[in-house]
């Protein structure tokens, strides 16, 4: 019977800690994908225990905290691209509606003059 080999298990863990570290790095990539900002970056890696070593959520978020949120300006702009784009709509519909009413005023009132001329 040959003998028991219990040293197998050093590589196997050496192994398996290079590839959580993958993982790891992968997770981080992904995490900085979706995230919007670097506080969303830091809290998601925290939630997922995928953060790199000396990261602390705690002193970010106090951080942040403290210099204040600042504000997207890529969406403001949209937003106000999008009302831009929803009033000059109405105005056009507003014009439209003017001018078919105009349009059907004159109409009847040739009408009517055509009528009574007759008569």
């Amino acid at each position: 019977m040959p003998p028991k080999v219990t040293d197998t298990r050093s590589a196997a863990a050496e192994y398996m800690v290079a590839l959580e570290e993958e993982t790891a790095l992968a997770a981080r990539r992904i995490v900085a994908t979706y995230s919007t900002d670097f506080l969303d970056a830091v809290t998601l890696a925290c939630m997922l225990g995928v953060e790199p070593e000396g990261l602390i959520h705690r002193k970010v978020a106090a951080d942040f905290e403290a210099e204040g949120p600042k504000k997207a300006t890529k969406r403001t702009r949209k937003k106000a691209a999008s009302k831009t784009a929803t009033t000059a709509k109405k105005t056009t519909k507003k014009v439209a509606k003017k001018a078919t009413k105009t349009a059907a005023k004159k109409a009847t009132k040739k009408a009517t003059k055509k009528t009574t001329k007759k008569a």
